[in-house]
This record gives structure tokens, C-alpha cells and sequence, in this order.
């Protein structure tokens, strides 16, 4: 490597290997913080799970109930209708 090629193709060859670590290093800071933000969002989705859970529950029962009246009711009127 004494001859000016052979300096040129070693810049050249240590160029691009910095250019590719470099690249590989962007992209693992890249992931730390897309990482930081998931744990970020889901810490807070946590905080948000008790209250949604209340509601589902209280959605749930509702329509139980709704269903439980409409039954009652369509018992009733396939009672009156076999009454007559």
C-alpha cells in the first residue's frame, strides 16, 4: 500500500466503513427513542385502562339489561297473541 492507489482505496475502504457504522448507529439510537415513546404511550394507555374497563363493563350490563326488558316483552307479546 505504498503506492498513491493503494492510500486512495484504503481512505476509500475506511470512509465507507465509517459511513456504515455510522449509519448503524443513528439507527440504534433511532430505536432507543421510538422505544422511549412506546413506553412513554403505553405507561399512559395503563393509567386509562381502569376507567375504560368501568365503562365497558357498565356497557356491557346495559345491554344485558336492554336484552333481558326486550325478552320480557316479546314473552309477553307471544303470550297475549296465544291468549286470544
Amino acid at each position: 500500500m505504498d503506492s498513491p492507489e493503494g492510500r486512495v482505496v484504503l481512505i476509500i475502504v475506511i470512509a465507507m466503513v465509517l459511513f456504515f457504522v455510522g449509519k448503524r448507529f443513528q439507527q440504534s439510537l433511532d430505536t432507543w427513542r421510538g422505544w422511549g415513546k412506546a413506553v412513554t404511550e403505553a405507561a399512559n394507555a395503563a393509567k386509562n385502562i381502569p376507567g375504560a374497563r368501568s365503562k365497558a363493563w357498565s356497557a356491557f350490563w346495559s345491554m344485558v339489561l336492554i336484552g333481558g326488558g326486550t325478552l320480557a316483552l316479546l314473552a309477553l307479546i307471544a303470550n297475549a297473541i296465544q291468549a286470544e
